[in-house]
This record gives structure tokens, C-alpha cells and sequence, in this order.
């Protein structure tokens, strides 16, 4: 029986999927359009016919119909370890052609590619175009030299990155970590499979065992995305070493920021072989630390603290905030959003390893087909407000965080699902959206990393959902995309209704775990509403005689005129200061205002006022651009606040860039003004916290 290299693929995942899969399922699997699926299994059909196995059509979903002996022939024949899977896709066989180039050792001509992906010379020259668009975004170069060949030209920390980027888009992670657990290399049958053994085998499995050894201390908070491109590059960086390709240069870096992560990295390289161990430099702790802390990236919600990223966030308030004016939906008042971007975002800006989505990524395709008024708003102004720091392939993944924001409905449900998601919070928290506004039959659901499946009791769920393939998963599963496709949403009925028949959707206000307890809830909202009270109670729009003083000389003024209530030691609150203002700007540009905001062990408890300069004094503005500070926005808080001061501080400080009439009070309005604005903000916090 010769079967092409997609009949292939397609019986494969029939046999591991015995009840069948839809036509949608066939085509995100394979990534190929409807009509090539309906092709290949009209001539599936014929070619299994000599297996005496039939192809059949049952609600919806077709599967393969046949004796036991006939089935496990057919499995045979396709999983033996020397069957090479052809590349099914354009966009596939580009992520091969790049690996490729990226590892051999020699010059290489287009007439041995074309050869050995069995296409013309014109189709890879087509193909080097496409790639190599890709490469300069990462100063990688396809070097073309007259009557050899061509061969790549670029620095090995970039080559590894793309290498491992390409790597980890195209792998998927069920069959990553399945392929894991086994003692011996797979065959190539499926396309993950095909990437999968582009690795050395020992080496993964050396890195796998590097990183499950420090998971609990050091990647517990990792996704399955991001297990998977960790051990990746790690092996990558295991490989390139082995073969005498080191790093020689990196980029400038903060060496205190990467101190407790290059401590991780020498954990994880002393699982290796001496003949790698020797070879380890200091920039290649750098380089793989570097990898980790981008991987690791976390932000304070505490705006007063030293670490909370002023810049950032008025970045990703101003993000918001244009997204919503172009778009006409207003997102600005959702923390959720607001708190997902500084956190994905952030770690973009300090990501080290270079995913191609461009190449081949059909979960962010999806999203953008399904959202391209959205996208188009988030794309322009990402580069508006980023000026191109972001490569535009962020453009997709923060649109999940859009789409989650807008998709967004909370209902009561009864039926308990499973959501198996391997892509991160954002992908999650798409489905679940979609899911709660578009299922309301399902009550309770669980989403778990793929890693995470073997930990749980498959059997308490009644529907088992996943946004990726499970091949060889032993319960029934429907594989759906993130954002509910309309199809997907009726099956998904359909199948509810066959079985359990009609379902009665509950619905009412979510009671809170102390709403039995009235007089706690009580004295709760008292202590609460003390601390606004007294907050309020001392906001001021303040004019300051600061004539002949520095930036140094005038904080230490403004700290003295808060003693003996708010601080202890003025010259340490003001000395704290002047050094926040000097580790990251904090004006904002055009406006005159500037975020002067500290906690320290000398403040007391929380301040917040304004105070007007009689003299405007030079300082930097978020855009790094020179400014005059007229206007002090000035907060302290303790080393130790209670979460709803620091709520409450936090929100004073994001409401600044909300809207245009909260700016103009801040630049112009009088103490009155301020503390009607602030009261409002209070009042708003207090509603969502206790009166739901």
C-alpha cells in the first residue's frame, strides 16, 4: 500500500482518535483548507480499501471502520521508525528549510534543497525570499555566494534564538512530552514528530532532567509553552556548545537583574556531560539566564513599590486607552486587562527567544480571522505607542488579551468540562470566555496544562475539550479552537443534549464566601471606607515657594512639610526619592506632571497630594525626552500597606491617563476638584470590592 505522505497523516490521527474527528479537526491539525482535506479523503478512501478498512461518515465525524488485525497492520505500516513524513504545507516546509540552513555545518546549494524536499529550484528560491524577510528581523543574513552556494551569517545568540523559536512554533506540546517519556528516538509521521527529531535525542532528555529537577523552586509558574521552549533552547544551547558554537557577544544587560538567573543556569548546565560543561563561559550563562528571566517575568501591582514599572504601565494604560478610542469599546476600566498586558507585555520587551509566527501559527490565524477590526486597532497602535520596540508578531498575542476583555461574561453553569490549553493565560482565558457566553450549560470547568493531565482524575469531567491535538490520549476529546468557532459551539450542544438531554442553565449573583457573615462583611466596609476618609481628608492642591532650589533640595522640602504625621525622617524619604527619579523617568510627556512616589521604612502611612512648583524644574519624561516638572504628583506609602491602601493608591495613580477630563483635573484642577475625582475613585473600588 503507498500512501502520500497527508493520507498518511490523516489515518494516523484517525487510528489515535477511534471516535472520530470532524473535517475542522482534520484541517487545524494538518493546516491545509477544506477542500485539500475533502481531496485527500476521497483518495483515502480508495487506497484503504486494499486493507479491507473502510473510511465512514458518522454525526459529523469521520473514522475508520475495519478488524482489529486490518487496524494494527495499518498502524504498522505507518509508524515504522524509518517512515519520513513529506512536509504537508508551504508554511511548514519554510520552518524546515530554515532549520536547516540554520544547522548545517557547510555551504549549501539550492539544487541539493530542492532535492531534498522534493521541489523545483524555483520553489526555494521563493521560499529563501520568505525566510529571509524573517531572518532580518533577527540580524540574521542568508549569505549568497557565487558559483558554492549560500550559507547564514549572524551572531550564534540570534541563531539559537530563531532556531529555537522555529522549533517551539511548530511542536506540539502533547506530543512533546510524550516524546519525553520514551527511552528511544520516534519515527517522523506526524509534522511535530518531523521537528521533534531535529534535536538530539540525549540532549533533550539531559535538559528535560535539568529543568524537572529545579520545576518546584524555579518554574513552577510555567505554562506548558513555556516548559516546552525552555528545555528547547536549552538543548539548542547544549547542541550548538557540543559542536564548538559559542557565544561571543551579547548585547548590553543589567548584570544585577541577571545575578539569581544565572544561578539557575549553572544548575541546569551541571546536568550535562563534562565534554559541554568545560566549554561553558560566562556569556552563556548570560545568554541562557537571560532566556529564564524573560520566561520568568513578573510585575508589582504595587505602584509605590521600587520594582513597579512606571514606564510600563503608563505605556499599557495609554495602550488601552487609544485601543478603545478607535475601537469604540471601552477597556479602560478593566484591571484584568490592564494587569495581563503589563505582564505580557513586560516579558515581551525582555523575551530572548524569537518565535516566527509568521511562518506557520494557525491558533493566532484564528484569532486575527475572528477578530480583524480588533486586530488592525491593536496593531497600530502597539507601534504608536512601542515605536517598534515590539516585533509586530506581539500584535497577535496581545489581541488575545483584547479579545478575552471583550468576549468577557460571567454565568452559572451546571455540567463540569475539562479545558485541556497549552498556549498561556491568554489563550485560557479566551475559551473560557467564549465558553461561559456561549455554553451556559457547562457549570464547572477546569483548565489544565497538558503537563499537568496525568496529575488529575480524568473521570470526574463530562466533556473533555482541548485547543490542541492529544495523539494517543486514552478518553474521548473534542478539539476546538480558542475562540468557540460557531460549528464547534453546536456540536458541543449537541453532544451536551444527547447526553444528558435537557439542561437547565442556573443563573444569579455569585454569593461571596463571607456573605454569611454579616457583621465581619460590616466592619470589613467600616475599615475600609476609614482609610479612604483619611486619605482624602489630607489630598491637597498645594503651591510650593521653591525658588533657588534643585530637584534634590525641593523633595527634601515637600518631605519636611509632611512631619511629624506622615514621615519620620524626612532626609530619608527625600534621598529615596531623588534615587526612584533616577533609576526610571517618571514625567509625563506634554503634560508637566511627574509621578513622584516612594515606600519606605521612614514614611508612616499612605499620602497623596499635589504640589504646584513655583519654579519648573528639568527632569526626564517617559519617552526619555527632557521636560519641566511644574506639577508634583507626589505619593508615599510604608514598607508595609494593607492591600486596599495600595489598591486605592494604585488606582489614583492609573486614573491619571483614563481620560482627558481626569488629565485636565490633575494639570489644572484645585484641591476641591482633586478631592471630587478622588472620592469618585474610592467610591468605584469600594462598589466592585463589596457592593456586587
Amino acid at each position: 500500500m503507498n500512501l502520500s505522505s497527508r493520507e498518511s497523516e490523516i489515518s494516523l490521527l484517525l487510528l489515535k482518535n477511534p471516535n472520530g474527528l470532524s473535517i475542522a479537526d482534520l484541517m487545524k491539525n494538518i493546516h491545509v483548507s477544506r477542500r485539500t482535506i475533502y481531496r485527500e479523503l476521497s483518495s483515502l478512501e480508495i487506497s484503504l480499501a486494499h486493507l479491507a478498512i473502510s473510511l465512514t461518515k458518522e454525526d459529523g465525524n469521520y473514522r475508520l471502520i475495519g478488524s482489529k488485525e486490518n487496524l494494527e497492520e495499518l498502524n504498522s505500516v505507518l509508524i515504522q521508525p524509518d517512515k519520513q513524513t513529506t512536509i504537508t504545507s508551504v508554511e511548514t516546509r519554510q520552518s524546515a528549510l530554515a532549520c536547516k540552513l540554520l544547522t548545517v555545518n557547510e555551504i549549501v546549494t539550492i539544487g541539493s534543497l530542492a532535492e531534498e524536499f522534493e521541489v523545483s529550484v524555483s520553489t526555494i528560491t521563493q521560499d529563501l525570499k520568505v525566510i529571509e524577510g524573517i531572518f532580518n528581523d533577527y540580524q540574521v543574513e542568508i549569505s549568497r555566494i557565487k558559483a558554492k552556494g549560500i550559507e547564514i551569517i549572524g551572531k550564534e545568540s540570534n541563531i539559537r534564538r530563531v532556531i529555537s523559536g522555529i522549533l517551539s512554533s511548530e511542536i506540539n506540546e502533547y506530543e512533546f512530552f510524550e516524546f519525553l517519556k520514551k527511552e528511544s528516538e520516534m519515527g517522523s509521521v506526524t509534522t511535530s514528530q518531523y521537528f521533534i527529531n531535529l534535536l538530539d535525542f540525549d540532549l533533550v532528555k539531559q535538559a528535560n532532567l535539568a529543568i524537572q529537577k529545579r520545576i518546584k523552586t524555579d518554574f513552577s509558574n510555567f505554562s506548558d509553552s513555556q516548559l516546552k521552549q525552555l528545555i528547547i533552547i536549552l538543548s539548542v544551547s547544549a547542541k550548538r556548545i557540543e559542536d564548538k558554537k559559542v557565544i561571543t557577544h551579547l548585547n548590553h544587560i543589567n548584570q544585577s537583574d541577571l545575578f539569581k538567573y544565572q544561578h539557575v543556569a549553572i544548575e541546569l548546565f551541571n546536568q550535562f556531560n563534562e565534554k559541554i560543561r568545560d566549554r561553558i563561559s560566562l556569556m552563556e550563562l548570560e545568554f541562557m539566564a537571560q532566556q529564564i528571566q524573560g520566561m520568568s517575568f513578573s510585575i508589582s501591582n504595587n505602584v509605590l513599590l521600587d520594582d513597579y514599572d512606571l514606564q510600563l504601565s503608563y505605556q499599557v494604560r495609554n495602550l488601552i486607552k487609544q485601543v478603545s478610542d478607535s475601537f469604540g469599546y471601552d477597556f479602560k476600566t478593566d484591571d484584568t486587562l490592564f494587569n495581563d498586558l503589563m505582564a505580557h507585555i513586560g516579558s515581551a520587551l525582555k523575551r530572548q527567544i524569537s518565535q516566527l509566527p509568521e511562518i506557520n501559527n494557525p491558533v493566532l490565524k484564528n484569532v486575527i480571522n475572528n477578530y480583524p477590526q480588533l486586530y488592525e486597532k491593536v496593531k497600530s497602535n502597539m507601534k504608536d505607542v512601542f515605536d517598534d520596540r515590539l516585533p509586530s508578531s506581539e500584535s497577535a498575542y496581545v489581541l488575545i488579551h483584547f479579545a478575552s476583555a471583550f468576549e468577557q461574561q460571567r454565568q452559572d453553569k451546571v455540567i463540569s468540562a475539562l479545558v485541556v490549553c497549552a498556549n498561556g493565560i491568554g489563550t485560557a482565558r479566551v475559551l473560557e470566555s467564549r465558553l461561559k457566553k456561549t455554553v451556559p450549560e457547562i457549570s464547572n470547568y477546569k483548565v489544565s496544562r497538558v503537563a499537568e493531565l496525568s496529575k488529575l482524575d480524568l473521570k470526574e469531567y463530562d466533556l473533555i475539550l482541548s485547543t490542541i491535538f492529544l495523539p494517543g490520549f486514552k478518553f474521548p476529546y473534542k478539539v476546538i479552537s480558542p475562540l468557540l468557532l460557531q460549528n464547534e459551539i453546536r456540536e458541543i450542544k449537541d453532544y451536551l443534549g444527547d447526553q444528558f438531554g435537557a439542561i437547565e442553565v442556573k443563573r444569579g449573583l455569585t454569593i461571596s464566601s463571607d456573605s454569611n457573615d454579616p457583621i465581619t462583611k460590616l466592619n470589613n466596609l467600616y475599615e475600609e471606607l476609614t482609610i479612604s476618609k483619611k486619605l482624602l481628608e489630607n489630598i491637597e492642591v498645594k503651591k510650593i515657594d521653591n525658588r533657588d532650589y534643585n530637584l534634590q533640595q525641593t523633595l527634601l522640602l515637600l518631605s519636611r512639610r509632611l512631619r511629624p504625621d506622615f514621615v519620620l525622617d524626612a532626609d530619608k524619604v527625600a534621598t529615596a526619592l531623588y534615587q526612584r527619579m533616577q533609576r526610571a523617568p517618571v514625567g509625563l510627556p506634554n503634560t508637566g506632571i511627574g509621578l513622584v512616589h516612594t515606600t519606605n521604612e521612614a514614611i508612616i502611612e499612605p499620602f497623596f497630594s499635589i504640589y504646584e512648583l513655583s519654579n519648573s524644574i528639568v527632569i526626564k519624561g517617559m519617552d526619555h525626552k527632557a521636560m519641566n516638572l511644574k506639577r508634583c504628583f507626589f505619593m508615599l506609602a510604608p514598607k508595609e500597606m494593607n492591600d486596599f491602601s495600595a489598591e486605592l493608591m494604585g488606582n489614583i495613580s492609573s486614573s491619571i491617563i483614563d481620560s482627558e477630563s481626569n488629565l485636565k483635573t490633575y494639570q489644572n484642577g484645585n484641591t476641591n476638584e482633586l478631592k471630587e475625582l478622588v472620592s469618585k475613585l474610592f467610591l468605584d473600588v469600594i462598589k466592585q470590592k463589596d457592593w456586587k
